[in-house]
């Protein structure tokens, strides 16, 4: 049984070039205290690298996050065949 409830989600910003950014965002939510908290986990810049924030995530929290971003993420690439 996990202590945390995670949604994964994924956010695209255009810039005023016409480029279109992608960020992935985890809200956490603490099952005991209702206590909710949203952390970017992965992002790119405008010069289309990659970054991964999820080792900057509290250690409490860090395998649920990884989990279900791994399950969000297969769906979103199921969705794309």
């Amino acid at each position: 049984m996990t202590d945390f409830n995670v949604d994964i989600s994924r956010i695209t910003k255009k810039l005023p070039s016409g480029n279109i950014l992608t960020e992935i965002w985890a809200e956490i939510t603490d099952k005991t205290s209702l206590i909710k908290t949203k952390k970017r986990i992965w992002y790119e810049d405008e010069n289309g690298v990659f970054h991964d924030e999820s080792p900057k995530l509290p250690t409490e929290f860090r395998s649920e996050v990884d989990n279900a971003w791994i399950s969000k993420s297969k769906i979103w690439n199921r969705r794309k065949k």
